[in-house]
């Protein structure tokens, strides 16, 4: 049996959309290989309830962090968990390698401080390496950290990256990019995200609010999900049908809430009693909850960040088998048709989302058609368990190769 060790300093095994994908990702190449997955840096966690263990175990899966669980808040803190990741990593792997020869390394995205060290311990050992390409991060115009993060992805990414054996990105856009802009001729799998819809199969769901037209976000409200153009289009709708609620589920999972500036914005609208935010809270809470609306919407607007990813929560949507409204944006009209799997509408339009709520709402036939179209594409494309053979010859076929 191969044997992976799946770096991430990502939350694992729960806590946002990476934290889900790696989940899946680890589960599904279980059953042929012996999976660990290392965290060199602690998670990064608001909520006491939602800390991570030091090391353990889902399924066949076993995880460790090397130094810090929970990545520290003060800044020396921050910079020694880094230190500390960045040079204990290849050592765990050296003694790792000894006691039990490994096959392969798989690198959750592609930052210089967790890839560098990486290149080295896969030349030296003669291991193969894999980069899940999650993302691409928009360089941003203001903020000396938030340029110096800015740098260590796109740097990993555009001088680094290309010593990778293959690439597992998320989109077609970051499939291109490799391809058209670092001239990338390596193995290349585009898997746009995993679930396991058994995880959302809620049974006995009473409505969120009875007697209300719920309709559910789930995520991180900022403004890459398109948020406040949702509560604003909210807000038009609920004139039109005073019975509407909407649901936000979740905030920002370390530093600033976000709810408080969303909280203002529907004061402002007129329809903060028609709104609830439940803040932060477990992964194990939110099927229930998303499951106890009547529709479930994700109104991204344009940016590269929206044309490089592919949204995790889309897939949790279908799984419960709701209408879904969406924007038409990244690889949404590649894999979707409008009134098919997904009422698309147009991004940063409140007109056109607006509108698509009204379709929904009032065409029940076409709501009841679209929910199911959007469960048979889900499990068809991003069910784990039904895409592991596929993901399984990829990877092992990879592995195949390395000195172990």
């Amino acid at each position: 049996m191969k044997r992976i060790k799946i770096v991430t300093n990502e939350n694992f095994p729960f806590g946002g959309a990476p934290a889900n994908f790696l989940r899946y990702f680890s589960l599904a190449l279980s059953d042929k290989a012996e999976i660990e997955v290392i965290m060199p840096t602690g998670n990064v966690f608001r909520k006491a309830e939602l800390k991570p263990e030091k090391k353990g175990k889902i399924g066949k899966v076993k995880y460790i962090h090397l130094g810090f669980t929970v990545h520290p808040q003060n800044f020396f803190g921050k910079i020694m968990d880094v230190i500390w990741g960045f040079t204990f990593t290849p050592i765990y792997l050296f003694f790792s390698n000894l006691c039990k020869p490994f096959n392969m390394i798989v690198l959750y995205n592609t930052h210089i401080s967790g890839i560098f060290n990486l290149l080295l311990f896969k030349k030296i050992f003669k291991k193969k390496l894999i980069i899940i390409l999650p993302e691409f991060y928009e360089k941003p115009t203001k903020g000396f950290i938030a340029l110096v993060h800015w740098l260590d992805f796109y740097w990993g990414l555009k001088y680094l990256a290309k010593y990778a054996d293959a690439f597992i990105p998320v989109s077609n856009f970051l499939k291109n990019y490799l391809e058209t802009k670092l001239k990338i001729k390596k193995p290349i799998l585009v898997l746009p995200n995993l679930i396991d819809p058994n995880v959302f199969e809620i049974k006995n769901t009473s409505e969120f609010i009875s007697n209300k037209i719920t309709i559910g976000y789930t995520g991180t409200p900022t403004r890459k999900d398109g948020v406040i153009d949702l509560i604003q289009s909210f807000s038009i709708l609920n004139k039109i049908y005073p019975n509407a609620h909407l649901l936000i589920i979740g905030d920002t999972i370390g530093g600033e809430s976000e709810i408080p500036k969303l909280e203002k914005l529907a004061v402002d609208l007129g329809c903060r009693e028609q709104i609830t935010f439940t803040g932060l809270i477990s992964f194990k809470k939110i099927p229930a909850l998303i499951n106890s609306c009547q529709i479930l919407a994700l109104t991204r607007p344009n940016g590269i960040f929206a044309e490089a990813g592919f949204p995790t929560k889309l897939g949790e949507y279908f799984a419960c088998k709701k209408p879904v409204l969406i924007t038409r944006v990244g690889d949404i009209p590649l894999y979707f048709k409008n009134e098919e799997q997904a009422i698309i509408v147009e991004p940063e339009n409140i007109d056109s989302i607006v509108k698509g709520f009204l379709k929904i709402i009032e065409n029940k036939e076409l709501s009841n058609k679209i929910a199911e179209n959007g469960f048979k594409w889900m499990n068809e494309n991003l069910n784990y368990r039904n895409i592991s053979e596929k993901l399984n010859s990829f990877v092992l076929s990879i592995a195949k190769s390395a000195i172990s």
